[in-house]
């Protein structure tokens, strides 16, 4: 359909005379020579793996083929991509694939790490695992793993049980794969060196920085550094390229070669250097530009960035079409064409006069604005200290610390001890600027936060800039004319002076002068009014929009709910957590990046929905299924209130949680029965339990291990909708709700007549454990609808038949997020509610 709609407009190009005949039907011929790639390319992503097989066997599966990528150690987790050869489903014939699939080893023992950290890509394997569909997004907007797969030609996974399941053997690597072994070897020693020459801890990040080996780099540093958007300086990219480029000429000169010798000697390193530092989108995209460039140079024949630019874009596209979906392509490209097209026009406007920091002003300014709209829609969010860190920092790690980190690399692979002073110098420089990243983490505050945008809202942002950028140029060109025509005054009085002549100037009609004044002052108010109304476009205020909802997020065999009121205003009721098992003697397990709720899922879907600050955040109970991703909401998310049981768990996450409450002087409430909140008109919450005891007001806050029974149970009133929300309470805790409701008779007339106060949604307790959700629980509340909060093959066998069959016998409509995931209900001022889910069991693998 877009390609129809584009060859229709070149048509009426055609027809109107905005382009030449000749012109519209070469761009034409491209359109659908582009469309026609991009089709069949489309169609060579398929599985040759029948999904119905798969289902059939239960997905057992014997695969036999090569390491087509590094075998990556983590923990107790060896992760690479097999290209399959033959493979067994279940108790079939053996046959030929070319699958190729993501291949986890769940390792035993310590000793196992060292034996998966000798694999090499191509050598064979012989492994016996589960064959399974990769995981698929379950919340609304959350990163779908299995689509991203999808798109590289990738459409099975499997999970393999200890290495006494894989037959492993060293052979040699076919030909178009020693190249590529060869670089692994490479990276591998370049790694290790890097890890000698920086014990201190920052090794990870001089490896990212210097070869783009980003697998040790400290995750927490690394969301410090995309906080603040620096997260470009650990992607090879132009910068790098030219530091690279910069330094081999200065070489090349030294040992007295030739222009030509020097630019010839520099494009032939350009494809290492790209493949060793892992030939991501933007090493590839600044790599082809330097070798263009530096070949057209060597012929004398060098034009402008752009030629440069799109010759690069259309290598890449021609070689991988779906690189026009990548983020990292779009922003490397978006911002280096801003970067040849605005920063000339920003700094002929700039009124500094030294030379050197205009430059770097109009550079910085312009890659923010030019990479905005694109972050946003991709990221969510853009901190008010991004500009300033970007300025003080870029110039200072590009000129000093990347340097310094080459050379030290560069001179410790000749010999150790030569390395070792720019290492320590590096050093010096890398906690400056862990110092500086930290204390601009700090201002939480001045993070801006974007819900998701449409497309539509990022072609406007850059059809704005356009417009912008003519005006810049206008504008340029008049303050030059300006300028001349006041030299040529100044000219005029100092010939003729005393005399009595006639200025330039003065043949500039008043009037005409007055009406260009207006004329420009109209377009600046119109252009101004066009740009305010697409900032509030895609801030999207909270007045835009009355409805309010519940989310019931899936967030695996935990809890996470998130409120938005008709104002909105953003309450989220616990926020999940991973549970781990780990005994003493097991810390090899560890990994470098261990999934966690909160900064991989909780914390992206909030910024994902414009969550700017949560007004509360109610903590249920102590159990690290409830509050483990608290932490990382904390760290990136302005919290008002916090609400809790008035209980603490003496565990160290429990701890470690309201110690950095405390730390960020966020008020903190514990919550009893009878306290009541209204946020807004169109939301009302009453905790129903626990009970206030009025004997511990003014004591300490109790430690208590069995959170369960204590925890905080809420009836929110939603538009005269009700959600009856009550944590992990037992059974015990619904007897004495059910008591009190029955003494006080707070549901109104009808209920002291016998009839029974009927919720709208009920969520079931401890993740519809048997202990929970009881016959007088339900029979009370009468759920019309049901949501039970559970993981995924969990082993605790939740939710209970039991209470399944409760539910199901008392009428309730019941919704799973191991099954559907993410369920989500919005409800209208008038009260009506919808409701939708993510229903993650439908899709299966191109075939």
């Amino acid at each position: 359909m877009a390609a129809g709609a584009l060859l229709l407009m070149l048509l009426a190009a055609a027809m109107t005379g905005l382009a030449s005949p000749r012109l519209a039907c070469v761009c034409a011929a491209a359109l659908v020579l582009a469309h026609a790639e991009r089709t069949w390319t489309e169609q060579r992503l398929s599985s040759d793996i029948p999904a119905a097989e798969v289902e059939a066997c239960g997905g057992a599966a014997e695969l036999a083929g090569r390491l087509d990528s590094v075998a990556e150690v983590d923990g107790d987790l060896v992760a690479f991509r097999l290209r399959a050869e033959t493979i067994r489903l279940g108790d079939s014939e053996e046959r030929r694939t070319k699958e190729v699939v993501v291949v986890r080893v769940k390792l035993a023992k310590p000793s196992e790490q060292q034996t998966a950290g000798e694999w090499r890509r191509g050598d064979r394997v012989l492994l016996t695992g589960v064959l399974e569909l990769p995981g698929q997004a379950s919340n609304f907007g959350a990163f779908d793993y299995r689509r991203y797969l999808m798109k590289q030609g990738v459409f099975w996974q499997v999970s393999v049980q200890g290495l006494e399941q894989v037959e492993y053997t060293r052979v040699a690597a076919p030909w178009p794969m020693k190249p590529l072994r060869a670089l692994d070897e490479l990276r591998d020693t370049i790694g290790r060196l890097a890890d000698r020459l920086y014990p201190g801890g920052d090794s990870g990040y001089m490896k990212g920085l210097v070869v783009g080996i980003r697998s040790d780099l400290d995750p927490v540093q690394f969301d410090n550094f995309a906080r603040l958007g620096l997260t470009h300086i650990l992607a090879i990219s132009g910068l790098h390229v030219g530091v690279i480029v910069y330094l081999l000429l200065q070489i090349c000169g030294w040992l007295r070669l030739t222009r030509e010798r020097s630019l010839e000697l520099t494009l032939a390193m350009m494809p290492v250097y790209m493949l060793v530092t892992g030939a991501s989108p933007s090493a590839v995209r600044a790599c082809l530009m330097a070798m263009i460039a530096l070949g057209l140079a060597r012929r004398h024949a060098l034009k402008d960035g752009l030629h440069l630019l799109f010759a690069a874009a259309m290598v890449m596209l021609i070689w991988n079409p779906s690189l026009i979906e990548d983020v990292s392509f779009q922003l490397s490209f978006l911002v280096t064409a801003g970067l040849i097209l605005v920063v000339p026009a920003v700094s002929d406007l700039l009124p500094i006069r030294w030379k050197g920091l205009k430059g770097a002003v109009a550079v910085t300014v312009t890659a923010q604005l030019v990479s905005f709209p694109v972050s946003v829609y991709y990221f969510h969010s853009m901190h008010l200290l991004s500009l300033p860190a970007n300025f003080l920092l870029v110039p200072f790690i590009s000129a000093i610390v990347m340097p310094l980190g080459m050379a030290s690399l560069t001179l410790g692979g000749i010999w150790l001890p030569l390395g070792v002073i720019p290492a320590k110098l590096a050093t010096l420089g890398n906690d400056l600027t862990f110092g500086i990243v930290d204390w601009l983490n700090g201002f939480i505050q001045w993070r801006t936060i974007w819900p998701q945008p449409s497309l539509l809202w990022v072609a406007s942002a850059y059809a704005l800039m356009g417009v912008g950028l003519a005006g810049l140029r206008r504008r340029s060109r008049r303050l030059k004319e300006r300028e001349w025509w006041t030299a040529q005054a100044a000219q005029y009085e100092a010939q003729f002076a005393g005399a009595s002549v006639t200025s330039p100037l003065d043949s500039v009609v008043p009037g005409a002068a007055r009406s260009e004044r207006a004329r420009s002052l109209a377009k600046r108010c119109g252009f101004g009014i066009a740009l305010t109304a697409w900032l509030v476009w895609g801030a999207q205020p909270a007045w835009t929009d009355r409805e309010a909802a519940v989310s019931f997020l899936d967030v695996g065999q935990g809890d996470s709910i998130l409120i938005r009121t008709g104002y909105g205003k953003r309450i989220l009721i616990d926020a999940g957590g991973t549970v781990s098992f780990r005994k003493p003697g097991d810390e090899w397990r560890e990994r470098n990046d261990p999934y966690e709720v909160g900064r991989k899922l909780l914390v992206p879907l909030l910024l994902q929905r414009g969550i700017r600050q949560l007004d509360a955040l109610v903590l249920t109970h102590m159990d690290t299924d409830h509050i483990g991703g608290a932490r990382a909401v904390l760290d990136n998310i302005p919290v008002r209130a916090v609400l809790f049981n008035g209980t603490i768990k003496d565990s160290s996450g429990a701890l470690a949680l309201m110690r950095a409450v405390a730390n960020r002087g966020i008020p903190v409430y514990a919550a009893h029965e009878s306290l009541e909140w209204q946020p807004d008109p169109s939301v009302n919450l009453r905790v129903l339990y626990p009970s206030a005891d009025d004997s511990q007001q003014d004591s300490p806050v109790e430690a208590s291990d069995k959170q369960n029974e204590r925890s905080v149970v809420l009836l929110a009133e939603i538009y005269g909708r009700r959600f009856l929300l009550p944590g992990d309470l037992e059974a015990g805790g619904e007897i004495a709700i059910v008591d009190e409701e029955y003494a006080s008779g707070r549901n109104g007339a009808g209920f002291l007549d016998g009839q029974r106060p009927a919720i709208d949604v009920l969520k079931a307790g401890h993740h519809g454990s048997k202990t929970s959700t009881t016959g007088l629980w339900v029979d009370f509340w009468q759920p019309r609808e049901t949501v039970i909060s559970v993981g995924r093959n969990n082993f605790y066998g939740h939710p209970s038949p039991e209470v399944l069959y409760r539910l199901e016998s008392a009428g309730s409509e019941i919704w799973r997020t191991d099954l559907n995931g993410e369920v989500q209900y919005r409800i209208s001022p008038g009260g009506t509610m919808r409701r939708r889910t993510m229903m993650t069991l439908t899709s299966e693998p191109h075939s």
